[in-house]
């Protein structure tokens, strides 16, 4: 299985539980990696036969910047869902999301939640 992976995209987000964070925004650090049984683009040297992760890149920062939602993990779910609908070529998208300024009270690098979703797991919601 061939990956391309698009590391540590860096989106702001009026997303959390609290009403702070919802009002106030906060930074989320989104890591996706895409598997594709095999990129044809490693024999053609054509865009065309890969998956463009500049159109990718795109997708999801409209995608976090434009919406609000309560989890990391339901908005690991939607960016998943978005990449395997729009790219037929991608069997599998693992989304780690993290919060560096989570609103907990301590001493930590980030929250995090790593998801891995197949096509054939997303089936019904694609």
């Amino acid at each position: 299985m061939d990956k391309i992976i698009l590391n540590n995209m860096r989106f702001r987000s009026f997303s959390g539980v609290l009403e702070s964070e919802k009002k106030e925004g906060q930074l989320f650090v989104v890591t996706l990696t895409l598997e594709i049984p095999f990129i044809k683009g490693c024999r053609t040297d054509d865009l065309h036969d890969t998956v463009d992760y500049s159109r990718v890149f795109s997708m999801v920062k409209a995608l976090i910047e434009e919406n609000s939602f309560d989890l990391i993990e339901y908005m690991a779910e939607k960016v998943i869902a978005l990449v395997l609908r729009n790219f037929s070529d991608v069997e599998a998208v693992t989304a780690e999301i993290s919060k560096p300024t989570a609103p907990i009270d301590g001493d930590f690098d980030d929250m995090r939640v790593i998801i891995r979703r197949t096509r054939e797991q997303m089936e019904e919601v694609l």
